[in-house]
């Protein structure tokens, strides 16, 4: 004698499975992406973002966020700088602070940085 027996699946929990691996995946490819497009900005002007540490700055970025540390002294006290590898392009004192167009040389490379004196020091890369 034939026995016909009916099983019951339920289809809702595979497909629960499926949608919540799918989502897991967005989110960390959103993740790296989200992180790639941060660290090539941090990677652009990493003193000025202030993250000059090794996965954004290389050794020339290091050893002008030292120099730029001695010269901010300098630049604060808005005394004239005796520094054989910083050369003052321009001051300009607008909108209650003092900016110095300065001219660093540094392990054979010459970078060119606008630092703004106010309450903070504060700078970004120009062009020479």
């Amino acid at each position: 004698m034939k026995r016909w027996v009916l099983v019951l699946t339920e289809r809702g929990s595979d497909r629960e499975g499926k949608r919540r691996r799918i989502a897991a995946m967005f989110i960390v490819l959103c993740g790296l992406v989200g992180s790639w497009a941060v660290g090539s900005v941090l990677a652009s002007d990493p003193i000025g973002y202030g993250v000059p540490i090794w996965p954004f700055a290389n050794n020339v970025d290091r050893a002008e966020n030292a120099l730029l540390g001695q010269v901010v002294s300098a630049v604060r006290d808005n005394l004239p700088l005796n520094h054989d590898q910083a050369q003052v392009l321009r001051k300009t004192d607008a909108y209650g602070s003092e900016f110095w167009t300065l001219k660093l040389k540094v392990d054979g490379e010459t970078r060119c940085r606008e630092v703004a004196v106010g309450l903070n020091v504060t700078s970004r890369r120009v062009s020479c």
